[in-house]
């Protein structure tokens, strides 16, 4: 009795795919067991790590800010501190605004000469208590201040607060017009902010609040905030922008006779017996640091009248 021709087919046929399978490898044998049924696999995140989005803490600017002040009798000292200032810092069209607004602006590179840098100094550090510099109701000659500033932040640099009246002439072009403010305040409107090389950028723009404490809504990064206080008006007009290196000083001061311009407004001691005028020096302590590692300052600087507590 003859076999059956095809007895031996099945075992072919299975020593055949166990072959295929061999020869396919792995790869054929995951895909089997995935399954067409279960989701596909997610597809690698292109986007960044949160971590790298995140925008980068700032860093906080430190800066001293001094008001010195200068008998109108003194102009020798006056004058050395100014023949070593770079006025040409500014452009010629900025430096004949603020002459003719009795206003004047200078860098000094490096450091001073002992004599003129004494000048400069109070007697004691800074953030300490002015009791030992002056007697009640004398001002003292050397107020100092140390600022740590977030970039871009208005910081308000008092020159003169209190003021009952203060008549301000300004000098625009061709035009003089003046103007009459109530419980004035005379500060600079100063912003700070970093470069990459060390420097820092300042930008002061005189100021006058005025009047009443009033309450208005303020637009801000797109939203809107209500704020309490004086009218402002800036002096866009006199505003000055500079990048600063470690190491220099900014110097801002009244120049020529007395007057009702900005330069007296700002600079110019108050009351008959007093012939004296303030300089106004900002310069860099040191490189932006991380906040984290800094302690806090105050963002408001009375250059006029400190209290008690103030620095000098």
């Amino acid at each position: 009795m003859e076999r059956p021709a095809v007895r031996g087919a099945p075992s072919q046929v299975v020593c055949a795919s166990l072959c295929a399978c061999a020869l396919a490898g792995c790869r054929f044998a995951f895909i089997a067991d995935e399954g067409w049924n279960r989701p596909p696999p997610a597809l690698a995140d292109s986007s960044p790590a949160p971590s790298a989005t995140r925008k980068p803490a700032p860093k906080t600017l430190p800066l001293e800010i001094i008001f010195a002040r200068i008998d109108d009798n003194d102009r020798a000292w006056h004058d050395a501190l100014w023949n070593l200032a770079d006025e040409q810092a500014f452009d010629n069209a900025l430096r004949r605004r603020l002459a003719a607004n009795g206003l004047r602006v200078g860098v000094l590179a490096g450091t001073l000469p002992p004599d003129l840098a004494a000048r400069l100094e109070p007697p004691f550090p800074a953030n300490e208590s002015d009791d030992r510099a002056a007697t009640p109701g004398e001002r003292p000659a050397v107020m100092r201040r140390l600022l740590t500033l977030l970039p871009g932040r208005d910081t308000e640099v008092i020159a003169a607060s209190g003021l009952d009246e203060l008549i301000l002439l300004q000098h625009d072009g061709d035009e003089v017009r003046g103007e009459t403010y109530r419980d004035a305040t005379a500060y600079f409107a100063l912003k700070a902010w970093p470069a990459a090389d060390g420097r820092i950028r300042i930008d002061l723009v005189p100021t006058v609040k005025h009047g009443p404490i009033e309450r208005s809504w303020v637009g801000e990064e797109g939203a809107f905030r209500l704020e309490t206080g004086q009218k402002r008006q800036p002096l866009e007009h006199l505003s000055l922008t500079t990048t600063m290196p470690q190491g220099s000083t900014l110097l801002v001061a009244a120049t020529g006779d007395a007057s009702s311009m900005a330069g007296d407004a700002f600079f110019r001691d108050t009351g008959p017996s007093l012939r004296t005028r303030r300089l106004l020096a900002i310069r860099p302590s040191g490189r932006p640091a991380d906040p984290l590692f800094t302690s806090a300052s105050a963002a408001r600087f009375d250059g006029a009248e400190p209290p008690a507590s103030a620095a000098n």
